[in-house]
């Protein structure tokens, strides 16, 4: 569900959607209701890198999962794989992507819910080519019918 709307196709001004068929469980036990995804999906962006501009893609794998705590809160779970190359605009130098993206957030129990994932990921150069840390923001929304959507995805070099 989540896959599509992370990482995939992020070009300025599209917001990525959601796979449709996802349905939120009604009633949610102590147990998890893992959502995953068995398929991979593609992502692609252009970043900076505190020496030029680079071209990224690859593909993803996610698991989401909606869950109630110990003291009956619902939590989404929600872990991204993530694999790619990246080649320099300028140099044309390359560049792995592998990341993990994970985040734990508190949901209403109805109604929509939002919210901000930071995380940071490497671009590791190859050859000649520097290493970059990249800062990674994404804002989500979970409408009451279970789909989601992008509303915001950055990601930024995290020089100096």
């Amino acid at each position: 569900m989540f896959a599509t709307l992370v990482l995939a196709a992020c070009e300025s001004g599209t917001a990525p959607q959601a796979p449709t068929g996802y349905t939120r469980p009604a009633t949610l036990g102590p147990e998890l209701a893992a959502v995953p995804n068995p398929s991979f999906q593609p992502f692609a962006f252009a970043v900076d890198n505190c020496v030029e501009t680079v071209d990224v893609s690859g593909t993803f794998h996610e698991v989401v999962q909606f869950f109630v705590g110990p003291r009956g809160k619902e939590h989404l779970r929600f872990h991204i794989n993530a694999k790619g190359t990246g080649v320099g605009q300028s140099t044309g130098a390359r560049y792995q992507w592998n990341d993990r993206l994970f985040d734990i957030t508190n949901v209403a129990p109805v109604g929509a819910v939002s919210f901000i994932l930071n995380d940071y990921a490497r671009l590791i150069g190859q050859g000649g080519a520097v290493n970059s840390r990249l800062a990674i923001q994404i804002k989500v929304t979970i409408n009451a019918n279970g789909d989601a959507t992008v509303d915001r995805l950055r990601v930024r070099d995290a020089c100096g």
